[in-house]
């Protein structure tokens, strides 16, 4: 496991967001500007008619696809609803990854097109995780990059909550509906998953900005605290709010 952006070891608030050019992020903080670091690190930006062609799936509003247009990338969005699409130059096309028929179609033309593909904070929200990684293989050639990202069930936050609660942190009876986690992908099953699809993963990096210690308000202070001398036994991904799995087809 890399880590680029390690862990700040102190925060004293969780803050939102907040949006690029007017679109709402729905991420967790820093993690689109970690992920932007990582894009131009896998693959540089174009110009004019030379510009990489990324697949943004699950791109809500469409932050991270205008973002990424603006730097010089050729932008699909895709996503479930077309009304809350908002970015300005990226290309958006309306899909339900749980509509096999859908997602036939859309194969059936973008297949072997993208350099880069992204699903970020897309796979918990899906029935069937397999499906989502099978669909992205499809859709790459051999030189397609693939990130996926998903909230890490095994943060130090994580298992402080399990413990407390029996829940992990994110999936809940509340979350169920909103924001619609539906499907905890635990590190192992979500390595798993990129394997047995015939994708090999090449790095698992933390994103999002988790505090070592955690001063949000007091509770969360205690919860790290107590949790500190544990870090050195900890074993898995302790850090960061969500895992970005970059993998390949094999």
């Amino acid at each position: 496991m890399t880590a680029p952006h390690p862990a700040p070891w102190f925060g004293v608030d969780r803050k939102r967001p907040g949006h690029y050019q007017g679109l709402r992020m729905k991420t967790d903080t820093n993690l689109h500007a970690q992920l932007e670091d990582l894009v131009t690190r896998l693959l540089a930006p174009g110009t004019g008619t030379s510009r990489p062609r990324v697949v943004d799936l699950g791109c809500g509003e469409g932050a991270f696809s205008q973002r990424l247009h603006d730097l010089g990338y050729e932008v699909l969005g895709v996503d479930v609803d077309a009304d809350q699409f908002k970015a300005r130059g990226p290309e958006f096309v309306a899909l339900d990854l749980n509509d096999a028929a859908a997602v036939e179609r859309f194969l059936g033309e973008y297949e072997g097109s993208p350099d880069l593909v992204l699903g970020i904070e897309v796979i918990e929200h899906l029935r069937n995780p397999w499906d989502l990684v099978a669909f992205c293989r499809r859709l790459c050639s051999d030189a397609t990059h693939v990130l996926i990202t998903t909230p890490n069930v095994a943060s130090w936050w994580s298992r402080f909550w399990f413990v407390l609660t029996g829940e992990l942190w994110g999936f809940n009876p509340e979350s169920w509906d909103r924001p619609g986690h539906i499907n905890p992908i635990a590190h192992v099953e979500m390595l798993g998953i990129l394997r047995d699809s015939g994708m090999e993963c090449l790095s698992v990096t933390p994103g999002g900005s988790l505090p070592v210690v955690w001063a949000y308000n007091w509770k969360r202070l205690v919860a790290s605290l107590l949790m500190l001398p544990l870090r050195a036994v900890m074993r898995g991904p302790k850090d960061g709010w969500v895992l970005c799995y970059h993998a390949r087809k094999k």
